[in-house]
Formats: structure tokens, sequence, C-alpha cells
């Protein structure tokens, strides 16, 4: 009866610790990120989505990153546009319109820690017996 909660509980510890370092992510952008305006350098796209590679001037120094996805980019090559970055951490870069409020990547690792210990106990109670 347990087997079936081994797969699930797998898919619950990967949706757990995704949803719980994008809220981070996204909780440090919202407590210490900083606007700028960022230029538009060059585009890509992948399977119908579009990432933009952006430069921006930071207290270290230029720095060029991606950010995206978009369905409809805000700017085209060589346009500007407004970036939010962590100073703490430079690989923490989105827009504006991107940021959440967290609620939801919240709330997946609250559901996906409820079902990880469902699974265990299932788990737990099956070897026991």
């Amino acid at each position: 009866m347990g087997a079936p909660a081994i797969p699930v509980a797998v898919i619950a510890t990967f949706f757990l610790i995704l949803s719980a370092v994008i809220n981070k992510r996204g909780r440090l952008l919202r407590k210490r990120g900083i606007r700028t305006s960022a230029r538009c350098e060059n585009s890509r796209n992948d399977n119908g989505q579009t990432f933009l590679l952006v430069r921006f001037t930071t207290e270290a120094g230029d720095l060029r990153t991606s950010v995206g996805p978009f369905q409809w980019p805000p700017a085209s090559i060589g346009g500007s546009l407004e970036v939010i970055y962590d100073p703490q951490d430079l690989t923490n870069v989105t827009t504006p319109d991107q940021m959440t409020s967290g609620r939801t990547s919240l709330t997946i690792a609250i559901c996906s820690g409820v079902l990880l210990i469902l699974c265990v106990a299932v788990m737990l109670i099956d070897f026991a017996g």
C-alpha cells in the first residue's frame, strides 16, 4: 500500500524545494531589490517565449543578464526597460511586471510540504504494519 506514496513523495519534495527557492528569490527582490533602467541588447525565442539579454549598471559595475520569459517582450533590441535586481545576488533579476507577491509559491510550498508529510506517514504506517 505504501509503494505508490514513494513517487508522490519524490514529486512533492521536488515541488517543495522549487517553490521554496522561487519564494525566497522573490522575497529578497521585494525586500532589497533596486529598480534601474536597462537596455535590451539581444533577444532569443524558445518555444514561443522570448528572453531578453539586457545590460544595466549596478554598484558593482555593468551587468549583462537574461530576463524573461515573455510572451510579449516589453522592449525591442536597442530599447530600454525597467528591471529590478538584488544587489547581493546579481543573478536575481526580473522586470517589475514579472515580480509576484509570493503567495502562489508559498501556497505550493505549503501544499507540497503537507503532501510530503502524508506520504511519509503512509510509508511509515505501511513499514510498521
